[in-house]
């Protein structure tokens, strides 16, 4: 049972929306564009697995995406891609959707990536699963949890991944490809046959789980050391994602491409809230969609029935938590 859906996490947008808004010669979008593509690897990765998901037993297994839970210090966090707990054992995995040769390397604790005769050196997702066993299983017994088994997996799910690993690597038996996963569950299964969390202690655990999950909210300039100006301003055209469209006669038209819309800067009004945060003033929405009437803005910020603040002249609009565009 699916009990933390799915989605595109918000750190993968925020990359995406900087990556949009910013020139490609830009210092830093070189290590952006890095970020992002090894985020969205791990993402299709999960996408990919839920196929083999799908042939678990429903009532017995409860599956979360994307966790963020606090080790026991409440200083710091960890990341798990997907937790699946079952009534006998807890499974932690790590997806990847690398392509090329992939070894890993036990001397020096890495993973390094060949691929069209480039080599890329990432940390190494045993010793990150391992890590991330350990601070769940501390984490669930300080809150008196019954000792549960944890397992883990960095699963791979790129059918054209060649996995190798140097000599006498101790742990390799933790990495497999994806359509292993249902053999490697059932051998789980076989190891942990006996039941330790009952039903109620089950949605006891998922509770906890959901309570203790905590979005990544770092501020996105911060971490790159960029600044709002340098971003570039406007609506993007849907059509060929040139920046930015021209405002005329309550339409948006792209001068690339010739694509027009009424509700083209929805898509900026989203890169806003992503990158900018969940308040905005008429003079903040006219800088950021660069646009020059006031009354335009104002006819906007009354379409979208945000709640406010404020006279008229310094009134300041809120976007509520769950604000999106569809």
């Amino acid at each position: 049972m699916n009990k933390k859906e799915l989605e595109i996490p918000l750190r993968v947008r925020k990359l995406e929306a900087l990556l949009r808004r910013l020139a490609e010669n830009h210092p830093r979008y070189t290590d952006i564009s890095s970020e992002y593509a090894r985020r969205m690897s791990g993402y299709r990765g999960e996408q990919s697995l839920k196929y083999y998901l799908s042939f678990l037993k429903e009532k017995e297994y409860l599956i979360f995406h994307n966790l963020r839970l606090p080790d026991t210090s409440g200083e710091h966090f960890f990341e798990i891609d997907l937790l699946i707990v079952t009534p006998t054992f807890t499974l932690i995995i790590d997806a990847k959707n690398y392509r090329g040769e992939l070894l890993f390397d036990g001397k020096f604790n890495q993973l390094i990536q060949t691929y069209k005769e480039e080599k890329k050196v990432y940390p190494c997702p045993i010793a990150q699963i391992n890590r991330q066993q350990q601070q769940l299983k501390k984490l669930l017994t300080t809150n008196k949890f019954s000792p549960l088994p944890i397992e883990s997996l960095a699963v791979f799910t790129n059918p054209s991944a060649l996995l190798t690993a140097t000599p006498n690597h101790k742990q390799i038996q933790k990495v497999i490809k994806s359509t292993k996963f249902l053999d490697m569950v059932e051998t789980f299964e076989k190891s942990h046959y006996k039941e330790v969390l009952e039903k109620k202690q089950l949605q006891k655990i998922s509770r906890f789980l959901m309570k203790k999950h905590t979005p990544h909210k770092q501020n996105i300039f911060e971490q790159f050391g960029i600044q709002e100006d340098e971003l570039i301003k406007g609506v993007c055209c849907s059509n060929c994602n040139n920046l930015p469209m021209e405002r005329a006669q309550r339409l948006w038209r792209c001068l690339k491409c010739g694509f027009s819309s009424q509700t083209a800067y929805l898509g900026a009004i989203n890169d806003y809230l992503l990158l900018i945060g969940n308040e905005v003033t008429n003079r903040n929405l006219r800088d950021f969609l660069n646009l020059q009437s006031s009354s335009a803005a104002k006819t906007i910020l009354k379409s979208l029935n945000l709640s406010h603040n404020g006279g008229q002249k310094n009134r300041i609009y809120y976007f509520p938590p769950d604000f999106s565009i569809k």
